[in-house]
């Protein structure tokens, strides 16, 4: 596997349609250093459990979305400022009519609605989400990330590139966290320190290219990590 591009795997294209059809568009800050790399879908057309959030089971009629299917999208960060790797989510939720009916997103291992004045943010049939300056937690508005700034400004400076390798369990068993690797991702991601302008000036709308289904990604993750590894 060559890590050092996307995965290239085949898959059922009207999926990736599908999927590219609704996929969000992530708004970062003006000074953001980083840019997702890939996204890993998942179609529901049934509630079930996510395969890449751990213990969430996506649902609609709890909630009282008028759904009758959702996309899970599974965005891959290389970098997050305080550590190697970052995988931040973002449910659609579509009804009959094809319309986007409800937004989730993930928000530090939580996830919930993503919306202002009760309803998702979008551009036609695409999310429109903004990620937390260096750490990519999803909200609908700036109102989120100020409730935090203190905090998400500590991350983001002395804090850059504290965790070194992350290892939260997903790829448990996986992943080359050692003190030599993690002592490597903290000095080079001490390069990286930054102030959020907190303005969200810059888009990235993740592409069809960019899509593949969540089980080939899971398994780039790992051999990726192991790549970077040597780049730095």
């Amino acid at each position: 596997m060559d890590a050092s591009q996307l995965p290239q795997v085949a898959q059922d294209e009207n999926a990736r349609d599908l999927a590219a059809r609704y996929a969000p568009i992530i708004r970062v800050d003006t000074r953001e250093p980083f840019a997702p790399v890939a996204v890993g879908y998942t179609l529901f057309d049934r509630e079930d459990a996510s395969p890449s959030f751990p213990k969430r089971r996506v649902e609609w009629t709890s909630a009282g979305y008028p759904a009758m299917r959702a996309i899970e999208y599974a965005v891959w960060w290389d970098w997050d400022i305080e550590h190697l790797y970052e995988l931040e989510h973002v449910w659609a939720f579509v009804g009959a009519d094809g319309d986007v009916v409800a937004v989730e997103a993930s928000w530090h291992g939580m996830f919930g609605p993503t919306e202002i004045d009760g309803k998702p943010p979008l551009e036609g049939t695409h999310p429109i989400v903004l990620a937390q300056p260096g750490k990519h937690a999803m909200a609908a508005s700036l109102e989120a990330f100020m409730e935090v700034r203190k905090w998400a400004e500590r991350a983001t400076g002395r804090d850059a590139g504290k965790d070194g390798v992350l290892d939260n369990g997903l790829f448990r068993g996986q992943l080359p966290k050692t003190p030599e690797n993690d002592a490597r991702v903290t000095a080079y991601l001490k390069q990286f320190a930054f102030t959020p302008a907190w303005e969200f000036t810059r888009r990235f709308e993740i592409t069809r290219e960019m899509l593949v289904p969540w089980d080939a990604l899971a398994k780039w993750i790992p051999a990726r990590m192991e790549w970077w590894l040597t780049q730095i």
